[in-house]
């Protein structure tokens, strides 16, 4: 696996599927320069609180609770109640890292996303995060240096995934209650999150987004790559991503754990696997795949998607647009502490959802 690169970083890794999105992460993690840290939401949570957007200069206050962000998920994952005293990467060791990333918010990321790459022994750093697609031009015009790849998945299988999630192991729970109850909250948040409308616009929006950010920034910049593309044909698809990032490729690349399914348990060595591709035509009902199929429509096909022959259910479909509101009502209840500004959030992601 030769490497000759001089672009050093940073990837972002983003999409509509959480499963897809973290098996790109594991596979790129394989690749000897490269070590991207896990979901930190940071662009779509800490950097647009108000007291943080606003800021010219962080407050010593403000620089703590930055620090401590990061550390708490250097802990545990994103929303799991991390205790940043248990990470290895003190607030003074982050700041002085930060300073030779420009300071502030952003530089304390970097430093914190830089800190997850040096423990590997890796040069090019980033993360993933899914809901990212949605901040893809504060981004690519916060790192100028920065390359996107965005995940695409069949919607069908998105809304199936998700309305069937629940944890399948790989934490390191260690009998900690509350990182126990934690992943319990997180399973309930789910749950009430999900109505098959709000998750095939939020599909549609996802893929809108990304397609935009490849207008806008070019295909040097954002490279969007199908999870079925993976799966069907992956060392095809890898080696071409490989050659675009201007790294080595090299088969054992493929050799990664199953994460974030909502079937299958976790696998450390699961490697690529196409089982769960279809399941979606197993798992719902014609009426759930009329739902998705006349929501997603044209952004279906263009996502090279074809149409399953299923009967049509307006009546049905009339139901769940009457249901709608309070859906809406309770998933936004649900994620009310991720969402900072709620019109802002639910507006970013419609609109999205309307472009084409």
């Amino acid at each position: 696996m030769a490497d000759c690169n001089s672009w050093s970083g940073p990837l972002f890794i983003v999409g509509a599927s959480r499963s897809g999105t973290a098996m790109m992460r594991s596979i790129l993690n394989r690749q000897p320069l490269i070590g991207l840290a896990t979901e930190t939401h940071y662009f779509d949570d800490l950097r647009v609180r108000p007291s943080f957007r606003k800021a010219e200069a962080l407050s010593p206050e403000q620089a703590a609770i930055c620090a401590d962000y990061f550390r708490s998920i250097d802990d545990r994952p994103y929303g799991m109640q991390g205790d940043p005293s248990r990470s290895a990467l003190s607030r003074e060791e982050l700041f002085r890292r930060s300073e030779s990333a420009g300071g502030g918010a952003d530089g304390i990321f970097e430093a914190y996303c830089r800190f997850v790459a040096e423990r590997e022994g890796k040069t090019i750093w980033g993360e993933k995060t899914p809901r990212h697609v949605f901040r893809l031009n504060d981004i690519l015009t916060a790192f100028p240096s920065a390359k996107v790849v965005c995940m695409v998945r069949d919607p069908r299988a998105v809304v199936a995934s998700y309305r069937d999630w629940r944890n399948q192991g790989g934490l390191n729970v260690n009998d900690e209650e509350d990182y126990q109850a934690a992943i319990a909250a997180e399973e309930r948040r789910a749950k009430l999150s999900y109505n098959i409308v709000i998750s095939t616009l939020l599909w549609c929006g996802t893929v809108n987004a990304a397609v935009g950010a490849l207008t806008r920034h070019g295909s040097d910049r954002v490279r969007i790559v199908r999870y079925e593309d993976v799966t069907d044909q992956p060392s095809a698809t890898v080696s071409s991503l490989c050659d675009w990032l201007g790294i080595g490729f090299d088969e054992t690349m493929m050799d990664v754990p199953m994460h974030n399914s909502s079937v299958l348990p976790f696998a450390k060595s699961a490697g690529v696997s196409r089982a769960a591709v279809d399941r979606w035509r197993k798992t719902l009902s014609d009426h759930e795949v009329d739902v998705i199929q006349t929501i997603a429509g044209k952004c279906l096909i263009d996502a090279g998607y074809q149409k399953a022959d299923v009967k049509r259910d307006r009546i049905g479909r009339v139901r769940e647009y009457a249901d709608l509101p309070i859906a809406v009502a309770r998933a936004m209840l649900a994620n009310r502490k991720r969402m900072g500004n709620v019109v802002f959030y639910s507006w970013r992601r419609l609109k999205a959802a309307a472009v084409r």
